[in-house]
């Protein structure tokens, strides 16, 4: 459970795409700490799909992203602090858990998790969500950008933490977070109908009432459109 949380915090805010990436983590690419009373884990980078390093990026810098994390039971960098210190701060980030001991804290062998165990961990934590769907490890990149853009955030801010070198390639998932908004509008339009505005007017029908065996009255109108709306029909 904890490694998946790692995976997809390291994802979601540090904007790692690949496998390969996660893979090739080691301990000391993180930090975790406080500053001013607000803990904080910092994040610097390796080489990526992006950046192989030479003459062609030999100006370009690893991603170095300090993630500032809100108190309380569920703040992220006391998440990374047990993981960390689970792994003693040294190593591969992803190694295969050693089997639970109750009243111990979790304990992590020296042996790395395999590639195709890390691509299983999308899977699975969709799976525990509930979501339906593909879902892929750049999913986690693409909820990081996209939610960024909703919240209106600069574009350098954004590929700052994303690890796009140029515009073009981040604004795609601008294009996305429009995309989402008009499928939620289509959701929540009227159905499709040929009936017109005119004629549905026309065919209003005025509350109807019944009285109830305890004489109480009933406004059976008001169970029509309760039950139009679920798609049932009184007749």
């Amino acid at each position: 459970m904890l490694q998946r949380t790692m995976f997809f915090y390291s994802a979601k805010l540090f904007g790692l795409r690949a496998c390969d990436e996660h893979h090739d983590l080691q301990c000391s690419q993180f930090v975790v700490g406080d500053e001013n009373g607000t803990p904080f884990v910092q994040f610097i980078g390796g080489q990526s799909k992006t950046f192989k390093g030479g003459l062609v990026h030999m100006n370009i810098t690893n991603k170095n992203i300090k993630h500032y994390c809100k108190p309380g039971e569920r703040c992220i960098a006391d998440f990374f602090k047990v993981h960390l210190d689970a792994l003693a701060n040294d190593g591969n980030f992803y190694r295969r858990p050693l089997k639970g001991i109750p009243g111990t804290p979790i304990r992590y062998g020296n042996q790395p998790l395999g590639i195709n165990k890390l691509k299983s961990f999308m899977k699975v934590i969709c799976t525990k969500a509930g979501l339906s769907g593909y879902f892929t490890n750049h999913s986690c990149k693409r909820t990081c950008a996209t939610q960024l853009y909703n919240a209106g955030v600069d574009e350098q801010e954004i590929m700052a933490r994303t690890g796009h070198r140029s515009q073009a390639g981040v604004r795609k998932y601008k294009r996305t977070s429009a995309e989402i908004s008009a499928t939620v509008s289509r959701i929540l339009d009227p159905p499709c109908s040929s009936t017109s505005i005119e004629d549905s007017a026309e065919s209003f029908v005025a509350p109807q009432k019944k009285f109830r065996t305890d004489g109480m009255e009933e406004d059976i109108s008001d169970k029509r459109c309760e039950n139009y709306n679920s798609g049932q029909f009184f007749h």
